[in-house]
């Protein structure tokens, strides 16, 4: 059937035409601004990769590795900008939304945040594997190639690091400082930029690509820690993992709701999307649903109010941060869907769950 890829592919397929490496289109994020920068129009090379103009402006969707990593290269390349991976990372934000990014805020301190960020990759990104060493005094944070790919990936490197270091910057406060940024390349001529960039050493012809600091860093605690909120964000994501490779014998409908748990709260979370990672056009995937008395927006409902109810009784996360958690684009289309679907608002339902007093709904 036409979701048995997704399942067997989800870790082992292999990177090429037929049945491509997809990749998040937010990877593009900042492409317009490094653009602007430079004085460059991309649309002749976005046409020429067949990449929509607009993902630059609001990704939805995927790419396939193929075309992020050539088109980065053809940008470098024609108009001789050896540093466009470095601008584009620049120019994005420091963390994205989903429930992965909720696990590196909540999580008490920088090493944990980075063991749960390697300890679930595998859900935001299958290209890079990410390894933390600690050695010496020193903790580097480095970036492997998971998938073998026979060209340039300079670009693809260079903003993965910037990533890295923007989101180290958010997590560890502004006193967090890297003792230096290594890149296995060759120094480009902008150099000078990396350096007032990341504001230590950059080492170009490096072993790896990784950012080193000191280890005493990873021990101080990040202000928007949660242990309840954390417990439970990790249980869920642990049963996603532990669900991606069972869900094949309980129907097309268990694959829906595996990708939904995995999407919550991203700009992936859509049938368009959910229909592309398992390689099947939406409105066949909508079909197949429909046999079965679902569909998309359904299964994607009832996956919210199942994550609202489970935070709502065990933790005290702020609706708001519950609204964008379930990808709501506001608090009152969340407190609109949670009352039909359970006949009171989502304060009501947590005061009679819990046995709260009247007082609390204040």
């Amino acid at each position: 059937m036409f979701f048995t890829w997704y399942l067997t592919g989800i870790m082992t397929q292999s990177s090429n035409a037929d049945r491509p490496y997809l990749v998040d289109s937010q990877v593009l994020l900042g492409c317009a601004e490094a653009a602007d920068e430079l004085g460059i129009n991309l649309l002749p090379l976005l046409l020429q990769h067949r990449i929509d103009a607009g993902i630059l402006q609001s990704p939805e969707g995927y790419l396939s590795h193929h075309q992020v990593i050539n088109f980065l290269e053809a940008v470098a390349e024609g108009f001789d900008c050896e540093h466009f991976g470095f601008l584009i990372g620049k120019h994005q934000p420091a963390m994205q939304i989903g429930l992965v990014t909720q696990i590196l805020k909540l999580s008490p301190n920088l090493h944990m945040a980075l063991e749960n960020a390697i300890r679930y990759q595998q859900l935001y990104s299958e290209m890079p594997r990410h390894e933390l060493d600690i050695e010496g005094g020193y903790a580097s944070f480095i970036r492997w190639d998971r998938i073998p790919f026979q060209g340039n990936l300079v670009q693809l490197h260079t903003l993965g690091i910037v990533q890295a270091f923007k989101l180290l910057k958010a997590l560890g406060g502004n006193h967090w400082q890297p003792v230096s940024v290594c890149f296995a390349h060759t120094a480009p001529r902008e150099r000078k930029q990396y350096a007032r960039f990341f504001g230590c050493p950059v080492l170009f012809d490096s072993e790896f690509d990784g950012i080193v600091f000191p280890e005493r860093e990873l021990y101080s605690p990040i202000a928007t820690a949660d242990a309840d909120l954390l417990a439970i964000v990790m249980e869920h994501l642990d049963y996603v993992l532990a669900d991606q490779t069972s869900s094949q014998k309980d129907g097309v409908d268990s694959v829906v709701r595996n990708y939904i748990r995995r999407k919550i709260g991203s700009n992936l979370c859509n049938l368009d999307s959910c229909a592309e990672f398992m390689g099947v056009h939406p409105r066949a995937l909508q079909r197949t649903l429909a046999k079965n008395n679902s569909g998309f927006q359904q299964l994607l409902l009832e996956t919210r109010m199942e994550l609202a109810e489970r935070y709502l009784r065990d933790s005290n996360i702020p609706l708001s941060d519950l609204c964008e958690l379930l990808g709501y684009r506001n608090l009152s289309a969340f407190s609109r869907a949670f009352n039909d679907t359970h006949g009171m608002s989502p304060t009501k339902w947590k005061l009679e769950q819990c046995n709260l007093p009247r007082s609390a709904e204040a």
